[in-house]
């Protein structure tokens, strides 16, 4: 079964959009102040170097860096097309439901899902992938996960987008949602890195596997 013109669009533009945001938001700046005594550590050690000449500067607001901005949004275009996403899943268009996202949850789902890993195991062991009508059904859960974590990356990255200070030191619960993101974004790297190596195999392999979602292929 093939995927739909809408779901080919969708992932020519989440694949685009979310690789550049993962690249922007390890480069960027994040525009923050730091408490009193965090400032203070800061400047210990210039201050030790300039023998006293430096001074912990005092808390203000921060000026947001063009990186910055571009994060925001960037965030907020992606968590549009999630949301374009997950309507998607809920009509008729050919793999785009939530049977193929997220096979786990339905019994026929696990039953395929389980035969394919166990006729499929040996040839991981070798990093030999199976063609990909072989393997529909791993192949879709992966691009659930995908989904899953992107959307948790959406609402933490949502919750900071309108809770991060720039003018005083941030609360505990958005340290907490802020520590929550980077551990989703790096869960997310790791399935989007095994994703892509994924499809370098099958292109190496001769199975042609881009043309399955490339639009208009």
């Amino acid at each position: 079964m093939g995927y739909g013109t809408p779901i080919r669009i969708l992932h020519s533009l989440l694949a685009l959009s979310m690789l550049t945001q993962l690249a922007v938001g390890e480069l960027m700046d994040v525009p923050e102040v730091e408490d009193e005594h965090e400032a203070a550590m800061n400047w210990i050690m210039p201050a030790i170097a300039h023998e006293g000449e430096h001074h912990a500067a005092a808390a203000g607001p921060v000026v947001e860096t063009l990186g910055f901005e571009v994060h925001e949004f960037l965030g907020l275009f992606i968590g549009g097309l999630l949301l374009a996403r997950i309507i998607l899943a809920l009509t008729s268009v050919p793999g785009a439901g939530f049977r193929d996202l997220l096979p786990w949850l339905f019994a026929d789902g696990r039953k395929k899902l389980g035969e394919e890993i166990k006729a499929q195991m040996a040839g991981w062991k070798q990093a030999k992938l199976a063609p990909p009508e072989e393997g529909e059904t791993v192949a879709r859960m992966v691009h659930g996960l995908i989904l899953l974590a992107s959307i948790a990356m959406a609402i933490t990255g949502s919750i900071l987008f309108f809770g991060w200070s720039q003018t005083t030191p941030q609360t505990e619960f958005i340290e907490f949602i802020a520590e929550t993101h980077e551990l989703v974004v790096g869960g997310l790297e790791a399935l989007i890195g095994a994703h892509i190596l994924a499809v370098i195999i099958h292109q190496r392999m001769g199975h042609n596997i881009i043309a399955r979602i490339k639009p208009g292929a």
